[in-house]
């Protein structure tokens, strides 16, 4: 009995270590092959064969010739991770490739474009599912950028309702790309209304009636007096532009201007007449104001009551106040 089981173990054993043996076998030969095929500078073929290799060897050394196959080849993302992982291995079995691998880390890092994916706030995000040339983002990774290859990238996403769309994004060495998701708005959830709530149908006071008629009648004054303002600073500038081409253009007299005393001048009367339009309106907009004010409720309001309303106009003639209401 114990010898049976003796040799049960041993080809048990056996059949493993030729499992083994083949796969590393293989490997080696992969590895071979894809070193070559690097060397010719076939990358679409020899990377692949890198990975195969890993596969069956999974090691620090293989990762890194993943990386730099991938480097070699301008896929600077796949190479990025690649050597960050490698990094990772390292620093798990305190192999002494650490730091140097973590100085080609270092290196690539500038070169990586990035992809930054914008969602807006109001954006429809129910089953939201986004990729990058056929590689779904990781839903939690979405908000930070996306270290990709270079060249164009196709964008596609699509959310649980069966909306999809793409879009293609170009992405350069060493460039940060944008671009915003163009999904459908959420739809607003109306608040069921409780109907044990004995207020709910209470109209709501106002403790400040006329109050927002008040500041807008306020504020409309304001305007009128930053516009009396504005217009005498520019009655002021017109009057002294006129006086100073009078002196140096016109010999002191209206009728004797040179051509440029002549363009100053008319210039000159231009912005009085502009100006005279601002005043015009700036103080229409402080009579508006005061009657605005003047006409806010400031007692208990009572749906009867008569609505009013005045604002400032402006035509090619000048300015003025446009008064109204209702009954």
């Amino acid at each position: 009995m114990k010898l049976t089981t003796t040799l049960c173990i041993a080809a048990a054993v056996y059949h493993l270590g030729g499992v083994a043996f083949a796969d590393n076998k293989k490997a080696d030969e992969l590895f071979k092959q894809a070193k070559k095929l690097m060397a010719d500078k076939r990358y679409a073929d020899a990377c692949p064969k890198f990975e195969e290799s890993y596969k069956l060897d999974p090691g620090i050394g293989g990762e890194l010739n993943i990386a730099r196959c991938y480097e070699e080849w301008g896929k600077l993302g796949r190479a990025y991770r690649a050597y960050v992982e490698a990094e990772k291995q390292a620093k798990d079995a305190g192999d002494s490739r650490q730091a140097k691998i973590h100085e080609f880390v270092v290196a690539i890092m500038p070169q990586v474009p990035k992809l930054v994916i914008h969602v807006l706030k109001d954006a429809e995000t129910d089953g939201l599912k986004v990729s990058i040339d056929g590689t779904v983002v990781d839903p939690d990774d979405l908000a930070n950028p996306q270290l990709v290859d270079p060249g164009p990238k196709q964008v596609e996403y699509s959310l649980a309702s069966g909306f999809k769309k793409s879009a293609l994004v170009p992405v350069e060495r060493g460039g940060t790309n944008e671009i915003t998701l163009e999904l459908p708005k959420a739809k607003k959830v109306d608040k069921p209304i409780d109907k044990h709530d004995k207020d709910v149908d209470k109209p709501v006071a106002d403790a400040h009636p006329g109050r927002s008629q008040r500041i807008a009648g306020i504020a409309i004054g304001g305007v009128g007096v930053v516009a009396i303002g504005v217009s005498t600073a520019m009655t002021l500038s017109a009057r002294g532009k006129y006086n100073d081409a009078l002196a140096a253009h016109c010999n002191g007299m209206t009728d004797m201007c040179d051509a440029q005393g002549l363009t100053d001048t008319h210039d000159a009367r231009s912005t009085a007449n502009t100006a005279t339009i601002v005043f015009s309106v700036g103080l229409a907009a402080v009579a508006g104001g005061v009657v605005v004010y003047l006409l806010a409720p400031k007692g208990e309001p009572r749906a009867s009551e008569h609505a009013y309303y005045v604002v400032p106009t402006i035509t090619t003639e000048g300015g003025g106040v446009a008064f109204g209401g209702r009954l």
